[in-house]
């Protein structure tokens, strides 16, 4: 799937990271492994059960419609820019710098500083199969796969995004070709209700406050569609390949994540899915997704482990490549401090960068782990902390498509997708957010409001002392961040190395 592009003289990216370094296929995996099917399809089934009960699968339809609602945004903005820095570089551009600095702020707890808990969540899931099993307590184990999995997701990255992508489409396809086994193993060896389309009936769900909620948090499972806009300087012809790897991504991951979600239910059995008993699947003492493959696998069980090890990789080295991306673009405008901005003269790689999201993964991810626990810390960070982060993200580049093409590009204007499009989904992340705290959850999980907000704060005394002090130099060198796609011939498609 490594692909190289063919550019003719003189039209090369304005980067000094390395361009052409992926195609289609690797922008696409690169947006796939960030939304992460494993994890996605096995670690919330659970709760949106309870939600929803049997149509969970239709509820997750729905919100993949939500989601190409977002996508939809991304799209019209990256077909026009082709820039490292993603929401960051859009956002200024549509908006104002200041804005923008805002979006890649609250961007550090999405892509950043979810890795760490996700490292440390999948070593408390391994320790206890391995108890649960095997009578073995290796109660370490959380936080060794944290001291371990970062660093050589590091390497990767430093080594160059070509190789980082081409494992990530080993590991990728891993998991997914893993997962969908269980889901088709659901299906042929069926639980108390055989097979059946009982979840496709609106009317079965628990209520219709429980269903509506399960649509939102559906996109919580969704995230990371995006994750191909900040590689835009490393992919070939980013203005095509883009917005095509970012719905690709949306429309692929949202059907398969609904043949997941379909196949744990009917694998479980419809007809014990919630209630009081301790054989329902809201009561499951481990993962439903274990307990169904430990049902028709046997020992075979230990596949689902593998799987949930390869998308923990996967996501974690997908979260790395966007926000190091980020990061240097920040620093190569002057938004961050210039150490930022450095790239290997020979890998194209931001190192420094990539240095800061290391160290950062294994302080947040210690850090929570010893304070709250590897498990709640993981819900925490990468639950509701995320969701109020995303939201704001989300919003900010839904206002900003709406101006960007109302003011910088009116002959394109399009009231549908500049506009209605935009205020629905805004609409839908309110509700997520809103929803996400009725009732106000307990402690630590009431937290995240709490640590979204000071994150605000401190970056708007920034931005206050940045503009007092007069050293707001950057907001002029944000001009240059984007490479505008009408000023970027159309280069050669994209044609294969091997075979």
């Amino acid at each position: 799937m490594a692909t190289e592009a063919m550019p003719s003289p003189g039209l090369e990216p304005a980067t000094r990271l390395k361009a052409h370094a992926i195609g289609l296929p690797g922008a696409t995996m690169q947006a796939v492994a960030t939304i992460a099917p494993a994890i996605a399809a096995l670690f919330f089934t659970q709760y949106v059960v309870s939600l929803t009960g049997v149509t969970a699968p239709l509820a997750y339809v729905l919100g993949v419609c939500i989601v190409l609602m977002l996508g939809s945004t991304l799209v019209q903005l990256s077909k026009h820019m082709s820039s490292a820095g993603g929401y960051y570089t859009f956002v200024s551009r549509a908006l104002t710098p200041r804005v923008g600095f805002m979006t890649a702020w609250m961007y550090v707890f999405y892509n950043p500083v979810i890795a760490g808990p996700i490292y440390a969540y999948f070593g408390f899931l391994l320790q206890q199969q391995l108890k649960s099993h095997y009578g073995i307590n290796a109660s370490y184990l959380w936080w060794l796969t944290l001291i371990v999995g970062a660093p050589f997701v590091a390497f990767l990255a430093w080594r160059g995004l070509a190789l980082s992508v081409k494992v990530l489409v080993g590991l990728g396809l891993t998991e997914m070709a893993i997962v969908f086994s269980l889901a088709m193993s659901g299906f042929i060896s069926p639980g108390p209700g055989g097979f059946n389309f009982t979840s496709w009936v609106p009317s079965h769900s628990l209520s219709a406050e429980g269903f509506a909620l399960a649509v939102v948090f559906s996109l919580q499972g969704l995230t990371g569609w995006e994750a191909a806009a900040p590689l835009a300087e490393e992919t070939s012809n980013p203005r095509r390949n883009v917005p095509r790897a970012t719905m690709i991504a949306i429309i692929g991951l949202g059907i398969f994540l609904v043949l997941m979600y379909w196949g744990q239910i009917i694998g479980w059995g419809t007809n014990i899915l919630t209630g009081t008993s301790p054989h329902a699947l809201v009561n499951a003492p481990a993962l439903p997704g274990l307990i169904i493959a430990e049902r028709v696998w046997g020992g075979g069980w230990v596949f689902v482990l593998a799987a949930m090890f390869s998308s923990t990789l996967a996501v974690c080295q997908a979260c790395n490549n966007v926000s190091t991306r980020i990061w240097f673009k920040m620093g190569e405008t002057g938004t961050l401090p210039a150490w930022f901005g450095k790239v290997h003269p020979e890998h194209k790689t931001p190192t420094n960068a990539i240095i800061a999201n290391l160290v950062l993964s294994i302080v947040v991810g210690l850090g929570l782990g010893f304070g709250f626990g590897a498990d709640r810390s993981y819900f925490l960070s990468n639950g509701l902390v995320l969701i109020v982060a995303v939201t704001y993200i989300y919003i900010s580049a839904n206002v900003g498509v709406f101006f960007y093409y109302l003011i910088q590009r009116r002959s394109e204007f399009n009231l549908w997708l500049h506009f209605i499009l935009p205020i629905i989904s805004s609409s839908l992340l309110i509700y997520v957010l809103i929803k996400s705290f009725q009732p106000y959850p307990a402690f630590p999980y009431y937290l995240a409001p709490i640590i979204d907000g000071i994150w605000f704060v401190v970056g708007v005394c920034i931005l206050l002392y940045l503009w007092m002090s007069k050293k707001d130099q950057w907001i002029g060198k944000l001009g240059e961040a984007a490479i505008e796609s009408d000023n970027i011939p159309a280069i050669a498609e994209d044609v294969p190395t091997g075979a």
